[in-house]
């Protein structure tokens, strides 16, 4: 199917439904069902999370594998934790991400910048531009960014490879003129899944997502890391849950087929269901949860239905509810069986399930390391408090059963910031809260190496269990773009392979 053609369904479908006042008024455009700005931001936002084919490749067998979010399903276990190669997995974000949001955010930037009634558009698809390729250079270090794109527009089909310390500088400038341009008479932002147009929400978006990229080049350039999260504090982040970067999606068939896609459905909940509940969270997830009394126990798990002491047998007294399994092990190689196991609540496979992009428990976990660091005012204590309550409460967007402010508080006075620990604490509760995004758990892992993982010491484990530091291009790229991929290979230890490091990683 064609790009305009699978934007025409998406689209058709939406104005049906009357999901948003943005769609309504789609639907009284003569022009809203072709490849417009709008239609290409709604379709670039659906298919952010929407895209089950990388969804499931990349977020949850390999992403969600190496961080040990999850384990048991084969593809997670064989791929994810014994650090085996697919090659169809390992590409599978490069070659969506560029073909299905890359290129059309691209387009949006294209057809406004030169329009005085879009100024607010493009502000949003340099935004946008940023979200999109943050996630494919944090997984594939140097990328076609700044002629990416262009072979319509500018006949451009070999872009080159940038630097990715190039590629952060632009981000950072791409941001803050984001923020800077976006105001009331810039022109509607129409085709919005995210904020609905919301002006100000937009720009506490880029101020956000600045001070998450500031503190990714934490171990790398500091003093460039501290100059931009000072910067997007002062500009104004995220300040509660309803700041959040939620896709909410539609109950759609779901389908893997790159050329037909349907993205209305929730992408990660498709993985699920196609690993035929194989998926369970890892005992490094349930017994940090369990073990510190984490309310989000019963609000991610539901309990294991047969006894962990007896096989098949009933539950016995006195036995905890909730086992994960341990990485490395396929759900039937459980002792007691996959039942002896805690599933994954029901309400995160569902295809409206929201998908979360950046948070604000997130917000203030970061600021909380930020503090520690000295970089920012405040008491990083104080940060990491709301920053853990945050993402507990941001799991009622699920459906999950809130979790009384009794328990929270509870938990939080048990559990608060220690000196001499702090980088780990924050580090492992962004990998709480990263749970169903973890392509940025696993980049945050790399740059902090928290948590500390389950050694993996499967025999047939294709690096000797050593956790791979980057996905690798695709092979490829060698044919169609052979001078400007050998020049990125030359400056990433010479051959395409996953334990070479990107720029930012010095951990």
């Amino acid at each position: 199917m064609k790009f305009k053609q699978i934007i025409i369904a998406i689209l058709a479908l939406f104005t049906v439904v009357g999901c948003t006042e943005n769609f309504d008024e789609l639907e009284k455009d003569p022009v809203a069902l072709s490849a417009n700005p709008a239609g290409q931001l709604t379709f670039t936002q659906l298919a952010m999370s929407g895209d089950g084919f990388y969804q499931w490749r990349t977020n949850l067998i390999y992403s969600g594998g190496f961080v040990q979010h999850y384990a048991g399903a084969w593809n997670v276990t064989e791929f994810g934790s014994k650090f085996k190669k697919d090659d169809g997995y390992a590409t599978a974000l490069w070659r969506n991400g560029y073909q299905n949001e890359l290129k059309n955010v691209v387009d949006i930037l294209e057809k406004t910048q030169a329009d005085p009634a879009a100024v607010n558009m493009n502000a949003v698809a340099k935004i946008m531009k940023v979200m999109v390729a943050q996630r494919i250079t944090d997984i594939y270090g140097d990328i076609p960014y700044s002629e990416a794109g262009l072979g319509f527009s500018k006949a451009i089909v070999t872009p080159k490879y940038d630097k990715q310390e190039d590629i952060y500088t632009s981000f950072f400038k791409d941001l803050e003129e984001a923020h800077n341009q976006l105001n009331a008479g810039g022109g509607a932002v129409k085709g919005d899944l995210f904020y609905n147009g919301d002006i100000t929400k937009w720009k506490k978006l880029a101020n956000t997502l600045r001070l998450r990229l500031g503190m990714r080049i934490s171990e790398v350039k500091p003093a460039e890391a501290e100059k931009q999260v000072k910067a997007a504090l002062q500009a104004g982040v995220f300040t509660s849950n309803e700041d959040n970067c939620i896709m909410q999606h539609l109950d759609a068939t779901f389908n893997d087929d790159p050329a037909s896609i349907d993205f209305r459905g929730n992408g990660l909940a498709y993985a699920f269901n196609g690993n035929e509940n194989g998926d369970h969270f890892s005992t490094l997830v349930i017994n940090f949860l369990k073990d510190n009394g984490d309310p989000r126990l019963t609000m991610y798990a539901s309990p294991k239905t047969t006894s962990g002491i007896a096989y098949g047998g009933a539950i016995q007294p006195g036995e905890s509810l909730y086992e994960g399994v341990k990485p490395g092990l396929f759900q039937w190689e459980v002792p007691m069986g996959a039942s002896s196991t805690s599933g994954i609540q029901s309400y995160f496979k569902k295809k409206t399930t929201p998908f979360l992009h950046v948070s604000y428990s997130e917000t203030q976990l970061l600021l909380a390391e930020a503090a520690f660091r000295g970089w920012v005012p405040g008491s990083a204590a104080d940060y990491y408090k709301k920053g853990v309550e945050a993402g507990i409460k941001q799991l009622e967007i699920y459906g999950a059963e809130p979790a009384t402010q009794a328990s929270i508080d509870t938990y939080l006075n048990a559990k608060p910031l220690v000196a001499g620990k702090e980088k780990e604490q924050i580090g492992t509760q962004l990998w709480i809260t990263y749970i169903f995004n973890s392509i940025e758990a696993y980049s945050n892992w790399r740059r902090t190496g928290f948590p500390q993982l389950i050694p993996i010491t499967n025999p047939d484990s294709e690096t000797g269990g050593i956790t791979p530091t980057r996905l690798y291009y695709p092979n490829d790229e060698m044919q169609k773009n052979e001078t400007n991929y050998l020049e990125a290979l030359s400056r990433m230890g010479g051959k395409n392979d996953w334990l070479n490091k990107v720029w930012w990683d010095k951990n």
